[in-house]
């Protein structure tokens, strides 16, 4: 039976400005796997097409996300489109741990990945916490530009950001773990780096990146990957980021 597990994954960033008083702290968030499981429409997928396969989830969304990591640039210069990137990951998951899995299911297994990538939510103690943040947000996400903006309007975040704040790396030509990818960001706000923490769950492209660009970091660790030192603080649910970031 296919098992319950955690996954990892890389991803996005947001920006957001919250006050406590007279007191203006400044904190740039990820998007995937920070503000939703990222995992929860490849589980759903895995949950029709391959029900009863005996392997550990954890580590076979691991290995699908790091093909997917193998072609990223492609994805990131053009040379393939996020149906190719999609399809040629789970085919090669599939290969590695010898699930027969013909071309025709890999397309049709990335067709219903898409359908529930329109349907993810963001978590929930997220949605609360921003919903009373009155200040100034923005958005860095890696990826595509018009898949992730795809995604960020389902998760409603434009309901909290300004449209005109939003970056992602397929729009600024540059991606995290490269420093230029949060510096553009700074320099388009007007913003010393230095005085904002780095919120994410990846621990070389948000941690290293942001450490290595000057930024204050908090580990959103939600499935209990490696950490380490470039991380300032360690989170490991929704809940107890928003209540580190209130009380800190």
């Amino acid at each position: 039976m296919f098992k319950s597990s955690e996954d990892s994954v890389v991803k996005s960033s947001l920006l957001c400005y919250i006050s406590f008083g007279d007191y203006m702290k400044k904190l740039m968030f990820d998007c995937d796997d920070t503000l939703y499981d990222l995992s929860w429409p490849f589980r759903k997928c895995m949950e029709e097409f391959l029900p009863d396969v005996d392997v550990d989830m954890n580590q076979f969304y691991a290995d699908y996300r790091k093909f997917g990591d193998r072609i990223f640039d492609k994805l990131q210069q053009g040379k393939i489109t996020i149906d190719e990137s999609g399809v040629y990951r789970i085919e090669k998951a599939c290969e590695k741990y010898n699930i027969e899995f013909s071309h025709s299911k890999a397309v049709e297994f990335q067709s219903r990945y898409k359908y529930y990538q329109h349907h993810i939510e963001m978590d929930a103690p997220l949605i609360d916490y921003f919903t009373n943040c009155e200040d100034e947000l923005a958005i860095l996400t890696n990826g595509e530009d018009a898949h992730q903006r795809m995604k960020l309007e389902v998760l409603h975040v434009f309901d909290y950001f300004k449209a005109s704040n939003v970056f992602t790396s397929g729009q600024l030509g540059v991606a995290k773990p490269d420093v230029n990818a949060f510096k553009k960001c700074m320099e388009a706000m007007q913003e010393d780096i230095h005085e904002w923490y780095y919120v994410g769950d990846n621990y070389i492209n948000d941690m290293q990146g942001a450490k290595s660009a000057g930024m204050k970091t908090i580990h959103f660790n939600r499935h209990h990957q490696v950490s380490g030192p470039l991380a300032d603080h360690v989170v490991y649910s929704a809940k107890e980021l928003v209540e580190f970031i209130k009380k800190d």
